[in-house]
């Protein structure tokens, strides 16, 4: 069934959506993206999400034309027009710059393009939550703090697909960004968070790495239920003498990680701490869904 894509105001058949040739996004990635997950028809952290893509907008200096509850209301026109309230579903919120208009700085007031994707979830197999996940250590290297980019969801993704890209070669499902100097950052398309003698560990928002909302949810959850938890730098030797290793993002939740490289992790999968924090996560859900 063909869907419905919202773009600038309107729902367009997906075989029909377009975007000029000459947007900022397209010749550059010049533009920000949010992935969303909703569970039939119930958008989690939707907040959270406006509020990490409205900041960037904001520090990054785009023109917006339009605000938080805009963005709100376009995106259950989409979910109702896609008939997505019934079942899980995968939102892509995106926002390029808009026109080139001959020059790169940030000057001008080019109008941006808001454009809503929508479709039904295609969950990641079964098997990976049962079994863990192989993640391997890309090629790329960053350095550990100092870059502007890193905290904000670019549309410029390309480094992340080439360390996804690596997986696949690997037959792995997920790479990992270190530095030079081996310290663990975060994964292609996901947080890192690793167990050792009962407490959880995960690199801080300092660093060059997204600020994952799954991430913080998992943080409150911690939080919420007095299990240890610390933000600090990692570094690869350590991760690879983890008791558990999990990653997530909004779409997966939480993955136990059963290799790491060469680095098999040692007992169940998940462990102990992944298994209850992906049932606390589960619970997380439903209570915001009744709150609603």
């Amino acid at each position: 069934m063909n869907q419905y894509i919202f773009i600038n105001r309107k729902l367009t058949l997906e075989n029909k959506a377009k975007i000029p040739v000459k947007d900022r996004g397209f010749l550059y990635g010049d533009g920000l993206f949010e992935t969303i997950r909703s569970y039939s028809g119930f958008v989690f952290m939707l907040d959270a999400h406006l509020q990490r893509l409205f900041s960037s907008l904001r520090i990054l200096k785009y023109n917006i034309n339009f605000n938080k509850s805009y963005v709100k209301s376009a995106i259950q026109k989409v979910l109702d027009k896609n008939k997505l309230n019934s079942c899980d579903s995968y939102i892509k919120v995106i926002v390029t710059r808009g026109i080139y208009k001959g020059n790169l700085n940030f000057g001008g007031l080019p109008r941006p393009n808001l454009i809503i994707i929508a479709h039904k979830l295609i969950p990641y197999p079964e098997i990976n939550y049962r079994e863990g996940i192989k993640v391997i250590s890309s090629s790329i290297k960053r350095m550990p703090i100092g870059n502007p980019i890193y905290p904000h969801k670019l549309l410029n993704y390309f480094e992340n697909i080439f360390a996804r890209d690596e997986a696949y070669q690997n037959k792995a499902q997920e790479a990992m960004f270190l530095t030079k100097d081996y310290l663990v950052l975060e994964g292609a398309t996901s947080n890192i968070f690793y167990i050792k003698n009962n407490i959880i560990y995960t690199p801080p928002i300092t660093q060059n790495i997204l600020p994952g909302i799954t991430r913080v949810v998992v943080v409150d959850i911690c939080r919420e239920n007095k299990i240890k938890l610390r933000q600090r730098k990692i570094h690869y030797f350590d991760i690879k003498e983890a008791d558990e290793i999990f990653i997530t993002n909004s779409i997966m939740e939480i993955m136990p990680v059963r290799e790491i490289d060469k680095y098999k992790v040692r007992g169940k999968i998940p462990g102990y701490f992944t298994a209850k924090l992906m049932h606390l996560y589960k619970e997380k859900v439903n209570s915001a869904r009744e709150i609603k």
